[in-house]
């Protein structure tokens, strides 16, 4: 039993994971960007911890605090930076002109640039339920399976049997052949 599955619904239509995390990227990107301009502008631009010690190192906590004597820093990247766990950044496909840049993407940006993974999900949803026998019940489907790994064993025992009855055929074969060789031989 072939299942057809749609054009609709395939791989690429439904990767909602590569749009989620570049909106997501992009959002995190603009909050640490407003948090670092936010620092600098508190502590001023000469101030006595500048925007790139603020925003590229930091005390660990698990390493004692301050208070410890292993306090040395460590290295967080800047926002923007690529590490293992962050995506390369994306051209955006949005149409908000404002949402383009990290700096301008804020929390009222977020429903604009979801509408297309809304969108996404929405097809894929309606994809799946034109799929056959979505409907069916797990019971359902435990019944067919049972009754298919039946009929599956009834063909291995139909196959082993032929197999079985070829052999022995050809065995026959065999010694019928040889003592018609013998007769040959002795005639």
């Amino acid at each position: 039993m072939a299942t057809h599955i749609p054009p609709t619904l395939s791989p690429d239509a439904i990767d909602t994971l590569t749009e989620l995390t570049l909106i997501l990227t992009k959002f995190r990107a603009a909050q640490a960007s407003a948090r670092s301009a936010d620092a600098a502008a508190a502590t001023g631009a000469t101030g006595a911890i500048g925007p790139s010690l603020s925003s590229s190192t930091s005390i660990n906590p698990s390493h004692g605090g301050p208070n410890s004597s292993n306090n040395a820093p460590i290295s967080t990247p800047a926002p923007g930076a690529v590490t293992g766990t962050t995506p390369l950044p994306i051209p955006s496909t949005t149409s908000n002109p404002n949402a383009t840049t990290a700096g301008s993407f804020s929390a009222k940006d977020l429903p604009q640039a979801t509408d297309n993974l809304k969108h996404k999900l929405q097809r894929a949803r309606q994809a799946v339920l034109t799929l056959p026998d979505i409907g069916r019940t797990i019971t359902q489907q435990e019944k067919e399976i049972a009754e298919l790994e039946e009929r599956k064993r009834k063909q291995v025992a139909m196959l082993a049997k032929i197999r079985d009855e070829g052999l022995q055929f050809a065995r026959l074969e065999q010694s019928r052949r040889d003592e018609e060789g013998e007769r040959m031989m002795v005639e």
